[in-house]
This record gives C-alpha cells, structure tokens and sequence, in this order.
C-alpha cells in the first residue's frame, strides 16, 4: 500500500476550538457549568432574601464559573501558538509502521506507531489523532479535502476498530 502525504496548518482558532471542546468534555469543564446553573438557581430562588451584596455576589461568582475557563484557554492557546512549531506547516506522512509527523521547526521527524495511538476520531471539521488521554494532532478536514478518503481507509487498515470514533 502506497504511503499518503500531506501538511496542515494549524491556527489559532484550530488550537482554541479543540482546547474548548476537550475541556467541556471533561470534568472540569462539566463541573464549571454545574457550578454555574446551581449558583444562577440559588440566586432566583433565594432573591428577596438576600442581602444586597449576595445579590450581586451570586451572579458575579456564576459568571466567574462560566467566562474563567474559556478565557484562560484563550490566553493559554495565544502563548501556544508563539512556538516555532506552530510557525509553520505539520507535514504526516502515513507509513506502514505509523505516522511520521515533520515540520521545518524540527530536524527530525518523530514516529507515531500504529500500536500507540490512543484513539482516532472526527469532531466537526476535525480529524483527531490522539497519542494519549490528552493529546491529539489537529487535522482540519478541509487541509486534506483531496486525501481525506485515502487517508480515512489507510488508518482503517493499520489502527484496531475500537480504537476509531470516525464518522
């Protein structure tokens, strides 16, 4: 089976959209929203028997709850995307033992074996390619619109079915 090359361009908004979606999939990014929605149904409830300055303090702690994770996100992805990896295009070439990933910013290419990947899903305009719990490489769809077919079926014949969430 012949290999399949292509190269990516990350943006920030790539990075942020990924970032927002994997910490609101989490428990913390649940727990803030949790937080957010019992602090607001407190607030109506208990209303007229608040002093003042709880009436202020209710919403002010909620929307805290609420604006603190994207906006830190937002801030982290900013200084993320100052690394010389992100200056430049991703180049993955998919190779019968895994994916070689290489990019100007590095000499070498680093190797993600097929029997390493965590797991490979779509999410949006995303394909995901993940190397643990955490990390992924971020794959806009429309980057590889004229591979993406080829580049579906080769992972499909190198990476176990349970670990693929592909729609």
């Amino acid at each position: 089976m012949n290999n399949i090359k292509f190269s990516v361009r990350i943006n920030e908004q790539d990075l942020y959209r990924f970032n927002l979606f994997h910490t609101y999939t989490s428990t913390q990014g649940i727990l803030s929203v949790v937080l957010f929605v019992l602090l607001i149904a407190v607030w109506i409830m208990r209303f007229s028997m608040l002093s003042p300055i709880y009436r202020l303090f209710y919403p002010l702690v909620a929307i805290i709850f609420l604006v603190y994770i994207p906006g830190s996100l937002k801030l982290r992805v900013k200084n993320q995307m100052t690394q010389e990896v992100f200056k430049h295009p991703l180049t993955y070439e998919l190779t019968e033992s895994g994916i070689m990933v290489s990019s100007p910013a590095s000499e070498d290419p680093a190797e993600l074996p097929w029997e390493y990947i965590y797991k490979i899903s779509t999410w949006k305009e995303y394909l995901l390619i993940y190397s643990n719990r955490v990390n992924a490489y971020i794959i806009p769809k429309e980057d590889i619109k004229d591979v993406y077919s080829p580049t579906i079926d080769y992972i499909k014949k190198h990476v176990e079915d349970y670990k693929l969430q592909i729609k």
